[in-house]
């Protein structure tokens, strides 16, 4: 005789089509035994799972929030109930229910809510205590390192996206997100790694490729970058980012005519309105100021507001309208401050004040001996003057001597200032000064010097160096870029710059005014100091006659006369990509629109001209 079968209840029926994929079966079953009572309250359990797995989290609430109230001190059911809150936007509950549980569900609400909140102290707090019960958790990983670098905290940052990797290593959007904080934080090499690894596991995602372009780009990997951007376009012509940064990489790179053509080939109709950002700066180029104006206007918000406001700041400018092109440049700041906000410590101007307060005549003179001169290479010369100064324009001139090789804004000395750290200048040995000094020159090599001619190191801020320049190089020669302090000012303050430290204070117009002050009293002390072999080249008289400033310029170099310094227009297109602001400007002929700008800004640059006329007084600037 067969044993009876019983039927299976409707509680195990009801587990088995949730795990059998039948998930509407199994609301439906379990919705028909929901009670709120011990009887019925597997059967709410069950619902409520079901509920929030069809997306119905409203739904879920119903059924949630009764077995709850029988089962207060399940956190596993708390846990459930608290995220169907927070799905249905009832925020404040989820938190109270989650806020100080070390149960990792409820943790991830809380620290959920706080971040959405902006409450990055308790965020961070609820998030490790989900890691420390779920160390494997990329997500929590991947949010926490977000938390970090809204705050500007990039280490932290990009430590919590490394191990959110290690977790999820299939995940692009991880990656992409520690691409942008390395971006942020202009660590260009390590960007293009990641971009190159991301890439590898996701070569057939838009958004990928579009980033391994920008990380190239970061990288001066131009051609590359155009290319991957070329067949990113051609892979995917619907216009998006990767049209924009093409367009972008072409202006930046003066290939006016292939954003020309770029734009050619796009089909007005099918284009979003985004496409207005590349038709204003293709017209911006071709000089058609008001063509750029009107499609500027149109510019959608989706644009990143530093990039449209700069533009638009730059367009009435050209056009004359000083007011609402300040107002267009303040925004861009406001917006590159919030995007990337101050790291604790002192500002560069603040480091540079205590710098300052060290430089006495009693340090200067217990120096210790320099190291022995090397007869097979001469010192360089540096090329320095604060940034906007048209230190760009004269170091292209300055290409046009076949004498020179001049290097623009690369590392060389910075890395030194690393390797000195904190250690006293005063005290450094000659084998220490020797050491240093073989340091900046292969780091020089790597950059591209030929180890022959005359070095020119243009880093417009090392004029801020100068003790550390010639405690390595004592023969070292100067060539400072001088431009009226108001007018210095005022454009560093209209730059898109990217904000490393010192670029960091242009975004304020005081801040800027006292950063020109601090750096040309640091050029001052060192000149008392130790009289270094200088010759200033002013920039107004070098766009109205470039011959005649320059040929005393030569003559102090020792070098002949070359008619080539004159060409700059045929110098500039021949060079990569510029690495400053002025990479528009180096190609076209010399114009003197800049000059005496500031006038016509008087009242934004009222609070700061105490701060810049004596200095402009002691230039010699009238007025």
């Amino acid at each position: 005789m067969n044993p009876t079968i019983a039927p299976p209840s409707a509680f195990d029926e009801a587990i088995r089509l949730r795990r059998a994929g039948d998930t509407q079966g199994a609301l439906a079953l379990a919705e028909a035994h929901a009670a709120p009572t011990e009887a019925g309250a597997p059967f709410l359990a069950i619902a409520g799972l079901a509920a929030l797995e069809l997306g119905d989290a409203a739904r879920a609430l119903g059924h949630l929030e009764p077995l709850a109230r029988l089962r207060p001190d399940d956190l596993e059911i708390r846990a459930d109930y608290a995220n169907a809150l927070l799905a249905t936007g009832r925020e404040d509950e989820a938190l109270r229910l989650s806020a100080g549980s070390p149960h990792p569900d409820l943790a991830r609400v809380e620290a959920w809510v706080r971040q959405q909140r902006g409450e990055r102290g308790a965020a961070i707090a609820a998030y490790a205590r989900v890691l420390q019960a779920e160390p494997g958790d990329a997500a929590s990983w991947n949010n926490l390192a977000n938390i970090h670098a809204e705050a500007g905290r990039y280490d932290d940052a990009i430590v919590a996206f490394e191990h959110a990797i290690t977790h999820r290593p299939d995940e692009p959007g991880i990656y992409l997100n520690l691409a942008d904080v390395l971006r942020r934080a202009d660590i260009g090499p390590a960007r293009l790694k990641v971009a190159r690894d991301v890439a590898a596991i996701a070569p057939d995602d838009r958004q990928v490729q579009t980033e391994l372009a920008m990380a190239l780009a970061h990288n001066e990997e131009l051609d590359e970058a155009i290319a991957v951007l070329e067949a990113a376009t051609a892979r995917w012509p619907e216009f998006g980012e990767s049209h924009l940064e093409l367009g972008r990489l072409y202006e930046a790179t003066n290939r006016t005519d292939d954003l020309a053509k770029l734009l050619a080939s796009l089909d007005p109709e099918a284009c979003p309105p985004e496409v207005a950002f590349l038709h204003a700066w293709l017209a911006q180029r071709e000089g058609r100021f008001e063509d750029a104006s009107r499609h500027a206007a149109a510019i959608p918000a989706t644009i990143h507001p530093i990039r449209s406001q700069a533009l638009i700041g730059n367009i009435a400018e050209r056009l004359g309208d000083s007011e609402r092109a300040f107002a267009a440049f303040a925004a861009m700041n406001a917006e590159a401050v919030a995007e990337s906000p101050a790291a604790p410590g002192p500002t560069y101007r603040q480091k540079l004040e205590a710098d300052l307060a060290r430089w006495t005549p009693q340090w200067a003179a217990g120096w210790t001996p320099p190291a022995p001169a090397d007869p097979a290479r001469r010192d360089p010369i540096f090329l320095v003057g604060f940034p906007r100064s048209g230190t760009t324009l004269l170091d292209t001139m300055l290409m046009g001597l076949p004498d020179l090789c001049v290097l623009e804004e690369r590392p060389m000395m910075a890395g030194v200032a690393r390797m000195v750290g904190e250690a006293d200048l005063a005290r450094l040995s000659p084998e220490q000064i020797a050491q240093l000094r073989e340091a900046y020159f292969a780091s020089a090599r790597a950059e591209g010097w030929d180890g022959m001619r005359w070095l020119v190191d243009k880093h417009p801020l090392n004029m801020a160096r100068v003790p550390l320049i010639l405690r390595l190089f004592p023969n070292a020669r100067f060539i400072l870029a001088e431009r009226h302090p108001a007018d210095v000012v005022l454009s560093c303050f209209m730059a898109n710059f990217t904000l490393n430290h010192a670029m960091r204070s242009f975004t304020d117009l005081e801040e800027a005014a006292r950063t020109y002050d601090t750096v040309f009293r640091a050029w001052t002390r060192a000149g008392e100091l130790f009289a270094p072999a200088a010759h200033a080249v002013r920039y107004e008289r070098l766009v109205e006659d470039p011959r005649a400033e320059l040929q005393p310029l030569v003559a102090w170099l020792g070098l002949g006369w070359d008619d080539r310094l004159l060409t700059h227009e045929e110098t500039a297109r021949s060079r990569t990509r510029v690495r400053t602001a002025s990479y528009a400007q180096i190609g076209e002929k010399l114009y003197t629109h800049a000059r005496g700008r500031w006038q016509r800004y008087g009242d934004a640059l009222t609070p700061v001209m105490p701060i810049l006329r004596p200095w402009a007084e002691r230039m010699g600037y009238p007025g």
